[in-house]
């Protein structure tokens, strides 16, 4: 399904945050549309037409920078919660009560500046 068909089917604003995008060729802004796969394929999903939006290329890459984040963070929790003492008993493991460390937080600021980018006037004045 393309761009121009997606638009057509859901309109001019980005699935994300709601702003409006930018339909022009090349699409090579942060401001561009794009498409973006809510079930991504690589993490187990089905690529379907009902599972594609529309959204700026910012969002889509910082949507997939939060998921690799979030991703390696678990893998370095899974990794400390085993160094703190989960013992294995056969197949099974089992977690020693109080060994597991909290999961990381993301803060909420991050989430917030990842997913309302500063207008692009703002941005190239910084």
């Amino acid at each position: 399904m393309s761009v121009q068909a997606l638009r057509s089917s859901f309109g001019n604003n980005c699935h994300w945050c709601g702003l409006p995008m930018d339909f022009a060729e090349p699409r090579s802004t942060p401001e561009s549309a794009t498409i973006e796969h809510l079930n991504d394929s690589t993490l187990g999903g089905v690529r379907k037409q009902k599972h594609r939006r529309l959204a700026h290329a910012i969002c889509n890459q910082t949507r997939n920078e939060f998921k690799l984040q979030a991703e390696r963070g678990f893998q370095r929790w899974i990794a400390e919660r085993v160094e703190a003492g989960v013992v294995r008993a056969s197949s099974q493991p089992v977690m020693l009560v109080g060994t597991s460390p909290a999961p990381p937080a993301v803060p909420a600021a991050v989430v917030a500046a990842a997913l309302h980018p500063a207008p692009a006037a703002v941005r190239s004045s910084m």
